[in-house]
């Protein structure tokens, strides 16, 4: 199953047409109530469009198909994948797709992720980014707290490629700090006007605040394949990260960045349910590092890479599977 995954593009549609439809169908023909959340865009976005569930499952798919392509041709214009390959697309679905198949705020915290992705990669030989990408970068961070108020965290992300690009002059901090306090600039200003800036702080101060390690044991079916996607994504991560070395410098720091996401991914969780884990927070770190792990470089014994592409496979649908009962 990988291996049609390395060369027939329309083979590749298909297989994953059949799969979106196996995890989005049933939502499609009986249509889950939409997410809440307390964050201002998506809560407008919320009081707009609630009431019509089956529109907010259509959007969410369309959503994070559109998200799955454009991380697919971002990682694979940067080199981190093979050109000829829709594995990430394949990817990122089904973490999106795992636990809820309707609109939330994970999905657009995910798109976002991706455009921040876009900003801090390296195109050139040049070994870190210019202030106008810094801006960019902590100013998407600011607009994805407005869709789930706990992705600030990402900001923890940031810090850490700052250490992998070495931005530390007074140019690169100001940047950060006007890029993440652009959005919020303009969302205060719009709270201020209509009277409403008293009661959104004090949600915020309350939001921020109330860090709880929450956990649900109930549901066994779906708390396995939740391990499962932890597992993968875990072994796939030590794997990369172990194999950098072998790649060029810009190759590095750029897996790295990637990578990084899952710090900031990891403090979300503290907002909302430490376990079973939500791994669509983590989807972008995890169709980067599911693709080294299903795609590693071939064996040069035929035996030992027939025997592997058998695992791999496993691997694969137990990835499939495990979103599906989530």
């Amino acid at each position: 199953m990988v291996n049609l995954f390395r060369k027939n593009t329309v083979v590749q549609v298909l297989l994953i047409l059949a799969a979106t439809l196996l995890l989005w169908g049933r939502s499609l023909v009986y249509p889950p109530a939409m997410a809440d959340g307390d964050a201002v865009l998506y809560h407008l976005l919320y009081l707009g469009i609630s009431s019509l569930p089956r529109l907010a499952v259509v959007i969410a798919l369309l959503l994070v198909l559109a998200e799955g392509v454009w991380l697919n041709l971002l990682l694979a214009n940067v080199g981190l994948v093979p050109q000829t390959t829709l594995l990430p697309t394949l990817l990122y679905i089904i973490l999106m797709s795992a636990p809820a198949t309707t609109l939330t705020p994970a999905i657009f915290v995910g798109g976002i992720m991706i455009a921040i992705t876009h900003q801090l990669m390296l195109r050139t030989t040049l070994l870190t980014i210019t202030t106008d990408k810094i801006c960019s970068a902590t100013a998407l961070i600011g607009l994805a707290s407005m869709f789930y108020l706990p992705s600030l965290a990402l900001i923890l992300s940031y810090l850490l490629v700052v250490i992998n690009y070495r931005l530390y002059s007074w140019r690169d901090w100001l940047s950060m700090l006007l890029g993440l306090a652009a959005p919020y600039i303009m969302l205060l200003t719009v709270l201020y006007l209509t009277g409403n800036l008293t009661i959104w702080l004090s949600g915020t101060y309350y939001s921020l605040g109330g860090i709880s390690l929450q956990s649900d044991t109930e549901k066994a079916l779906a708390i396995g394949g939740n391990l499962v996607l932890v597992l993968v994504f875990l072994v796939g991560l030590f794997a990369l990260w172990g194999h950098l070395g072998e790649h060029p410098i810009v190759w590095q720091k750029n897996a790295t960045t990637v990578m990084l996401l899952s710090v900031g991914s990891a403090a979300m969780l503290l907002y909302s349910r430490v376990f079973p884990v939500d791994m669509r927070l983590f989807a972008v770190p995890f169709t980067l590092c599911g693709l080294h792990l299903l795609m590693p470089e071939k064996s040069h014994s035929y035996g030992h890479r027939k025997q592997r592409t058998w695992i791999l496979d496993i691997v694969l649908l137990l990835t499939f599977i495990a979103a599906l009962v989530c």
